[in-house]
């Protein structure tokens, strides 16, 4: 039996496809696709429990995605401001 045997043959196929099958999950880990969800935020920022809130609101987001940047999703806040009208913000809101 000249050349080889099959034993030998194996091993350098089988790292040629694990170096190369690394290198494609390298490279597609790279690929930054996000798809944004929006949400609405509505508050009276006249208050400053409002402002706090909304500070504490971005801040949350802003490390759960520190913490999880391997999501696909994005929440995209939007905010508005009430103006200490409930039934106008939320009709707002839905818009």
């Amino acid at each position: 039996m000249r050349g080889n045997p099959p034993s030998n043959q194996v091993l350098p196929l089988l790292s040629f496809l694990s170096i190369h099958i690394f290198f494609i999950e390298l490279a597609m880990s790279q690929i930054t696709t996000f798809i944004p969800v929006n949400v609405g935020v509505v508050l009276d920022l006249e208050y400053l429990e409002a402002n706090i809130a909304l500070s504490c609101i971005n801040m949350a987001v802003s490390d759960f995605y520190a913490n999880h940047g391997d999501y696909k999703t994005r929440m995209v806040l939007t905010t508005r401001d009430s103006k200490k009208d409930a039934v106008g913000a939320a009709a707002a809101g839905s818009l």
